[in-house]
């Protein structure tokens, strides 16, 4: 006699490797939500940090082995700040377009992993825009240019001539 209350495992697809494929994405993908919005940013706590890009669109992984060697260009900003909402896009286009020697780095100020950059910087107003000759450890060069793509392409075309 066949027992009807037993739960077959074809009924709950443990046989089919389709459902458990498709699981496994669904978690991916939610892990991979909740991840984005608390954080863009991977700190490994020994001075390597990776950027994990815009998963919006495409995917870019940048990594800083050492932020404290060689030249950077920073912006720090602030999401309400409204100077740095009309900054923030033309920075984006340099750090889209720029490939030369200084690392071009766009960072938000408030976010947790950003939290001791941004103190050890002193940043207190916002766009903090700077040049570090030789990484965060150097001392920085405030920039004072304009805040659109033309002006920061302009001032990092200047600074290649230095270095």
């Amino acid at each position: 006699m066949k027992n009807n209350n037993s739960i077959s495992k074809k009924a709950i697809g443990i046989m089919n490797p389709l459902v458990g494929i498709v699981l496994a994405l669904l978690v991916l993908i939610i892990v991979l939500a909740i991840f984005r919005t608390a954080s863009p940013m991977l700190t490994f706590g020994f001075g390597m940090n990776a950027h994990l890009g815009d998963l919006k669109g495409r995917f870019r992984i940048e990594a800083f082995d050492n932020m404290n060697e060689g030249p950077i260009f920073a912006m720090f900003f602030a999401e309400w700040c409204g100077h740095c909402k009309r900054a923030k896009p033309e920075f984006k286009k340099l750090m889209d377009s720029y490939n030369g020697n200084v690392k071009v780095m766009l960072i938000d100020a408030e976010a947790a992993e950003n939290k001791d950059l941004v103190q050890s910087q002193n940043v207190k107003g916002f766009p903090t825009i700077r040049y570090y000759p030789n990484g965060f450890s150097s001392k920085p060069v405030e920039y004072e240019g304009g805040r659109d793509f033309k002006s920061f392409m302009n001032y990092l075309k200047s600074l290649e001539g230095t270095m």
